[in-house]
């Protein structure tokens, strides 16, 4: 991800003697994303083979939610899933401090992303996110969801006075769709989501996924949001709409895992515009609001408002009126 906290080899003495992991053979920052300080680090014991993680340095997440993602990562990884659930020290810890932050070492994952997915990958992706939202629903852990109505209305009021008249009557028009639809996406099944499933989060060895990264984002929400955050990065038009093979093969491979209950259906087309509009907020937040993503000192910190804001026009056009509150 993007690069806020500059960290030398010699800051990490401390860190590499307490979990034993020798010297390091190698850092480089990762300059790409928007959260989050990323180090590739490859470390080597005397007599024994090369490792290689990632360093991750917590930028701006509450210090008493990070349990909360080391916990799920591990619950996934303790099913199979290919997930960077964190080193533990002898004493079952895995969070430690780093130039004054959060911190932890996650072993680096294998394969590479790919920016043109095919509908067998969209298959894949759905059968995959199927099968996490079944193995969460023994997950005890919990946190709530931070981009709920609150979240909008008040980067709403914030944003009013930096965008266009167009963006202006847009963003206000669809927050007040957000509450005139919110219950359907209430009555749909709750669980744990990823909330982030981009397709540069989603690793690949030809046709098979290596691996998911990226669970910064997880929270407790209606797990078709889930669904629906990959639906509009996956299966989307330069244009912003969405093509119906791909888009089916998604869904088709989901519901291969954890088919829908009646109520998904009826709300599916609100979880694509919700999707849209949450990531088209905080896309506004990033470039138009003062905060620590501002503070790059290497990596593109900003993504471009007006690609999810196409998205959103074009989600809205093709559902259903919105139902009475």
């Amino acid at each position: 991800m993007a690069v806020f906290t500059s960290v030398s080899e010699q800051d990490l003495q401390p860190v590499l003697a307490h979990f034993a992991l020798g010297d390091v053979t190698r850092l480089s920052a990762i300059s790409e994303g928007i959260e989050n300080t990323n180090y590739f680090l490859d470390t080597q014991v005397s007599g024994h083979h090369e490792q290689n993680w990632v360093l991750t340095l917590f930028e701006n997440l509450d210090e008493a939610e990070l349990p909360y993602f080391c916990a799920l990562t591990q619950h996934l990884a303790g099913a199979g899933f290919k997930v960077p659930a964190p080193l533990q020290d002898a004493q079952g810890e895995s969070l430690f401090r780093l130039q004054n932050r959060w911190a932890v070492l996650v072993p680096r994952l294998r394969g590479r992303a790919k920016k043109a997915p095919e509908i067998e990958d969209c298959a894949s992706v759905g059968r995959w996110l199927g099968r996490m939202h079944q193995s969460v629903a023994t997950f005890q852990g919990q946190r709530r969801l931070v981009r709920d109505r609150a979240w909008l209305e008040g980067h709403h009021a914030r944003l009013s006075s930096r965008l266009s008249e167009a963006e202006r009557q847009d963003l206000a028009g669809y927050v007040k769709r957000y509450g005139d639809y919110e219950k359907l996406l209430q009555a749909c099944p709750q669980g744990t989501v990823h909330g982030d499933l981009f397709r540069d989060n989603v690793l690949f060895e030809g046709r098979d996924i290596a691996g998911v990264i990226d669970f910064y984002h997880a929270c407790s929400a209606t797990l078709l949001f889930d669904l629906a955050v990959v639906a509009n990065d996956w299966t989307v038009t330069d244009e912003g709409k969405h093509k119906a093979d791909h888009l089916a093969a998604l869904v088709e491979g989901y519901q291969r895992e954890r088919p829908w209950v009646e109520a998904e259906h009826g709300a599916w087309a609100y979880c694509l515009e919700v999707a849209a509009l949450r990531f088209w907020v905080s896309r506004l937040a990033t470039l138009h609001e003062p905060g620590y993503q501002q503070n790059t000192v290497a990596g593109v910190a900003v993504k471009d408002p007006e690609e999810m804001r196409r998205i959103l026009h074009g989600v809205v056009s093709a559902s259903a009126p919105v139902p009475e509150r």
